[in-house]
């Protein structure tokens, strides 16, 4: 009497058409009819019968599928089947089962490089950008000489994606030099204008020039020794009064004792 169980492996083959392959000959070889119902995710029952006597005499013709992870699927064979029977479903059951999952090989044409260049043109326009085919056809050539090969798909989108940073960054660095530009020519039209009198000159720490009063103007007095002939000004960094452009406050200086203060 032939084994009525068995386990074929399933590796990387589609569980659903086991099903459809045991139904067709089941009904095709064997010229029964069937009527299949699952019992879970992984748990099919196929019962079969002759047309000419009674179903309800043909219960137990059977056949339960069970599936074992993704790898392997267990069938039992119950009911009147004969060895030959058997023996032919058997067989059967693996040459279908192995001719159902045979993947042809489809050996995909290589694109050219215009159609590449067309590629990579077509995906940046969709994305609302613009560029020039003679520039990414440059980019393609520089691609091929250092790899010795064109993009693959994948790398493709990488260049499409690298394409818009760089526009982007470009339109960014752009609006700042304009912010920028337009800053100074506001700058420029606030800037205060400062009357170089002979009263307001500004004199550095360095600058030896000494400060001469006019008649009519009173003159300053060094509050520490009572200096009132060598007075200098100079800038007092201490005290900023515009950063840009930069303006600073003022401070008296005597030449006499090197005492410095602020004026009212």
């Amino acid at each position: 009497m032939l084994e009525r169980s068995h386990s074929f492996d399933i590796r990387d083959k589609n569980y659903d058409n086991i099903q459809r392959i045991m139904e067709n000959i089941l009904e095709k070889d064997l010229s029964f009819s069937t009527d299949s119902k699952r019992l879970g995710r992984s748990l099919l029952r196929i019962n079969y019968y002759d047309t000419n006597v009674d179903k309800e005499q043909q219960k137990n013709n059977r056949i339960t599928i069970l599936k074992e992870s993704e790898k392997r699927i267990y069938i039992q064979i119950n009911g009147k089947l004969t060895d030959s029977q058997v023996g032919q479903l058997w067989n059967e059951f693996e040459k279908k089962l192995n001719n159902s999952m045979k993947v042809e090989k489809v050996t995909k044409p290589i694109p050219s490089k215009v159609e590449i260049i067309q590629e990579i043109k077509r995906l940046i326009d969709e994305r609302g950008y613009i560029v020039k085919s003679e520039d990414i056809q440059e980019f393609v050539d520089n691609f091929i000489e250092k790899y010795n090969r064109f993009p693959k798909k994948e790398e493709i989108n990488s260049i499409v994606k690298g394409y818009i940073i760089m526009v982007n960054e470009e339109k960014l660095f752009d609006n700042k030099e304009i912010d920028i530009t337009t800053d100074e020519k506001k700058l420029e039209m606030f800037e205060p204008v400062l009357e170089t009198t002979q009263k307001d000159i500004s004199l550095t720490s360095t600058d030896s020039t000494v400060l001469v009063i006019s008649d009519g103007v009173e003159r300053r007095k060094c509050p520490s020794c009572g200096n009132d002939g060598l007075i200098h000004e100079m800038d007092d960094k201490s005290v900023i009064l515009l950063d840009y452009p930069k303006i600073y406050g003022k401070k008296n200086c005597c030449a006499k004792c090197g005492y410095e203060w602020r004026g009212h």
